[in-house]
């Protein structure tokens, strides 16, 4: 293995199963000492597993240890950095990949279906990536790793309140990739495709589907989730900001662009006539742009308007 995390330690969150235990495992194998963060709750009655992974790394010459503080609140986000400070003395790496599934039509969709999705996902990753990010900043050196999702891209039915919580952590990516990199810190995002793992309770319609357009079990299991990952939180990782679809054998950059679209003439603002009429224009993909930050998106419009008026 050339890319090692020999003298690291990575913190895991919902690694008691499905996708977090595959990325405990590897990291620990590589040489990273992991702190396996899984309190298991109303989502899996019989608890947390994540002694029965830290027993699994130890089992092959490895050194983890068991968190099991929710990552929803801010006590238990810094209990987690706590422990693996307490029991390694730093942090080089997080991997948020804890979540809870609440299916439910927007139509039913109820505020304690909604609440708890937010506060495991998007306040979690606040939680927990917080006080890591004082410790790598003070190191000059990190790898965060948050877990957006295909749902948060692209959408689904059954999945709003999942969808706004996972489409954050593009957002929230985004933002911490530009404030880290002057500390050697690095924020990506992962969308895993692994619907077929012991990952949670996946809807039957949602597998069905898979099933129907080719996903086979064999091809969308934590597994093949588990080398992006491992590669985002490793000192190998060269990018920064960036999300990554990853499962199903494929791995594929996520981006969001804004198209060139139509440029209104100077003088009296667009109306709403303007834009119907010039939509297919508005719509056109031949032409983007990918803007590092939202202040060079302006610069993108800046730029059209003064090549355009000759300036």
């Amino acid at each position: 293995m050339t890319i090692s995390f020999d003298g690291q330690v990575a913190i895991v969150t919902g690694a008691g199963q499905g996708l977090g235990r595959t990325y405990a495992l590897d990291l620990a194998r590589r040489g990273a000492k992991v702190v396996v963060n899984d309190i298991g709750g109303i989502d899996r009655p019989e608890g947390s597993n994540a002694e029965a992974v830290v027993r699994a790394i130890e089992a092959e010459g490895g050194t983890a240890v068991a968190s099991h503080d929710t990552v929803a609140t801010p006590e238990g986000g810094q209990a987690i950095v706590a422990c693996a400070l307490d029991a390694f003395g730093t942090v080089d790496a997080v991997i948020h990949n804890a979540g809870v599934w609440r299916h439910e039509l927007f139509e039913d969709m109820t505020p304690d279906q909604l609440d708890p999705v937010l506060d495991v996902h998007l306040r979690g990753a606040f939680f927990v990536t917080r006080p890591a990010w004082k410790v790598m900043q003070a190191k000059e050196y990190g790898r965060i790793v948050l877990t957006s999702s295909s749902t948060g891209a692209f959408g689904r039915v059954l999945g709003t309140n999942y969808a706004a919580a996972k489409s954050a952590m593009l957002g929230m990516a985004r933002g911490m990739s530009i404030e880290g990199a002057e500390h050697g810190i690095r924020t990506n995002c992962i969308l895993p495709v692994a619907p077929f793992g012991d990952k949670g309770p996946v809807p039957t319609t949602f597998t069905e589907q898979l099933h129907s357009k080719g996903m086979a079990p064999e091809d969308a299991g934590p597994e093949q989730v588990t080398a992006m990952a491992v590669w985002l939180a490793s000192k190998a990782c060269s990018v920064n900001g960036e999300a990554f679809s990853a499962g199903g054998r494929r791995f594929g950059r996520v981006f969001i662009a804004v198209a060139d679209g139509w440029l209104a003439p100077d003088g009296p603002p667009a109306t709403a006539e303007d834009i119907d009429a010039h939509l297919a224009e508005i719509e056109d993909r031949s032409s983007y742009a990918i803007p590092p930050t939202s202040i060079d998106e302006l610069g993108v419009i800046g730029k059209m308007l003064k090549a355009r008026r000759g300036t």
